[in-house]
């Protein structure tokens, strides 16, 4: 087992008349995982979207980690439930975007691009508490 460390830190001063300082970390003991690349060359749901997750890799909890590198903020990567009847997108990323998000272990998740050859560096670890 290894320790995975995340933090979060969102903050603003000019947003409401309100101050926003938040400053989040918690370490996970993971059972594996990694971070990988890949060229998204689907551009809509279908059997050519690529493989981010797929069900029951790991028992539960498991945490995505998700970057869309382009410089495009225009050129999205959504990533969808492919478990699920119709496909629900549960992750839209535009060109920049990153996200860190807990998911159901048991889903295989997809992914689909604006533009065909759009890179997404996406990571996952594993629990298994």
């Amino acid at each position: 087992m290894a320790t995975l460390s995340a933090k979060l830190t969102l903050s603003t001063s000019d947003l409401s008349t309100n101050s926003i300082a938040i400053n989040l970390s918690r370490s996970l003991t993971v059972t594996g995982g990694g971070i990988n690349k890949i060229k998204v060359t689907a551009t809509a749901v279908g059997a050519s979207a690529s493989t981010v997750y797929t069900a029951d890799d790991f028992a539960a909890p498991a945490y995505l980690y998700l970057k869309n590198p382009d410089t495009t903020a225009t050129d999205y990567i959504w990533v969808y439930d492919d478990t699920t009847s119709g496909d629900p997108v549960q992750i839209k990323l535009a060109g920049g975007d990153w996200a860190f998000v807990p998911i159901a272990a048991d889903k295989t998740l997809k992914a689909y691009a604006t533009t065909t050859g759009t890179m997404l560096e996406y990571g996952i670890f594993g629990t298994d508490q």
